[in-house]
């Protein structure tokens, strides 16, 4: 199994046998911080006499398969040019088989779906669409509704000759709308007390050399820039952004764009 998925679904024995890991702080912690929606996907496969550790290699490809179709579906609404869209989607599909996250089928897997899946909605103004995935986000991947809060407000800014904020009072109904629903279902996660204090605090974790340059989670550096750009756990951008090796095919974005009626 995956590193990710053995912390994650051992503890879902108990749905099957509840007398399971009595007294097990490392199981009640992992049971404490899944989301809601994630419990109930493996409950429902249990029900169904699935055991959690075969979902578990079984729900990826549902997942991969999903996460393929949005992208394909996105990239023709970018450039409506099926060979461009077939491209676009190998190439990604090459990317996350590299990675773990969807192969873990942990919480974090449903992230690239929920992202591809708004931003192919938003892209259409699919009001109802986008609201619904916002709502799916909080109950499975809590971190990915701040991305699509995000991507509702960049949205208001425009360009034209230089960037200005949109004067199109839809833009503002279906940002605040958007907002309303994340913080709907953001509430429940911000009034609920958790048995369990905060794992490290910012003060023990600078003392620690696992956190420190070098270290198995590296996150404080001694220059802001690279704290900020390209810490392996802190940065804005990928540590490596040309792995896979294909992902430089996306410089060439700009000219396709420019350039359509030359690719049909």
């Amino acid at each position: 199994m995956q590193d990710d998925a053995r912390q994650h679904v051992f503890w879902m024995m108990r749905f099957i046998d509840p007398e399971l890991f009595p007294n097990d702080l490392i199981a009640d912690y992992f049971q404490s911080v899944a989301p809601i929606g994630y419990q109930t996907i493996y409950r429902g496969a249990i029900a169904l006499g699935i055991n959690p550790f075969i979902f578990n290699k079984i729900l990826p490809v549902f997942i991969a398969s999903i996460t393929t179709i949005y992208c394909f579906a996105l990239a023709l609404e970018i450039i409506p040019i099926p060979g461009t869209a077939f491209i676009c989607t190998l190439v990604f599909n090459q990317n996350i088989w590299m990675k773990d996250d969807i192969a873990s089928a942990t919480p974090r897997a449903i992230a690239y779906v929920v992202l591809l899946a708004f931003l192919y909605y938003l892209s259409r103004n699919s009001l109802l669409p986008c609201f619904a995935i916002i709502f799916i986000a909080g109950l499975f991947y809590p971190h990915s509704v701040f991305l699509c809060s995000g991507l509702l407000i960049i949205r208001l800014i425009k360009w034209k000759k230089g960037f200005y904020l949109s004067q199109n009072y839809q833009d503002y109904r279906f940002c605040l709308l958007g907002l309303g629903i994340a913080l709907l279902v953001m509430l429940p996660y911000a009034v609920t007390k958790s048995e369990f204090a905060p794992i490290i605090s910012v003060s023990q974790a600078k003392q620690l050399p696992e956190f420190l340059p070098e270290g198995r989670s590296e996150f404080f550096y001694n220059s802001l820039d690279q704290y900020l750009f390209i810490g392996r756990r802190s940065g804005i951008f990928p540590t490596y952004p040309l792995i896979p090796l294909t992902l430089i095919i996306g410089l060439f974005l700009p000219i396709i764009i420019n350039f359509q009626s030359n690719f049909l």
